[in-house]
């Protein structure tokens, strides 16, 4: 169930790319977390339990496909909606990330109406 103000985990290694992110979300009504790593990123989830996650696949160290697999191993987390928002444009990449559980899928550049209307969709679930 989602609480009064739903709770957004971005995950992504830039710093641009979330300041980007959380100036598209700000002021929209998210509680938002940024981590900038893989390792930020599980350390978040053991002691926050977002509505729903934003995740970069290209990240040094734990790629944002072993966080989805991490995600989807824990009972406590698989039932959290993941979009996946990358440079990654490829089939291969988009069937990977979706067979291991990510709800949608983004390509950078974001489009910030595309990106409002996917968060809104995924949380509704």
């Amino acid at each position: 169930m989602l609480s009064t103000t739903p709770k957004i985990l971005v995950i992504d290694d830039s710093s641009v790319n979330n300041y980007l992110i959380e100036n598209i979300l700000m002021g929209k009504g998210y509680e938002l977390f940024i981590a900038y790593s893989g390792t930020e990123a599980l350390n978040y989830l053991r002691t926050i339990t977002p509505d729903l996650i934003l995740l970069d696949i290209m990240m040094p160290g734990i790629d944002g496909y072993e966080i989805l697999e991490t995600i989807g191993s824990d009972n406590n987390l698989k039932n959290i909606p993941v979009i996946i928002v990358t440079a990654r444009n490829e089939y291969y990449d988009k069937e990977k990330a979706l067979n291991l559980g990510a709800v949608d899928y983004i390509v950078k550049p974001i489009n910030v109406d595309t990106l409002l209307e996917k968060i809104k969709k995924a949380l509704k679930k």
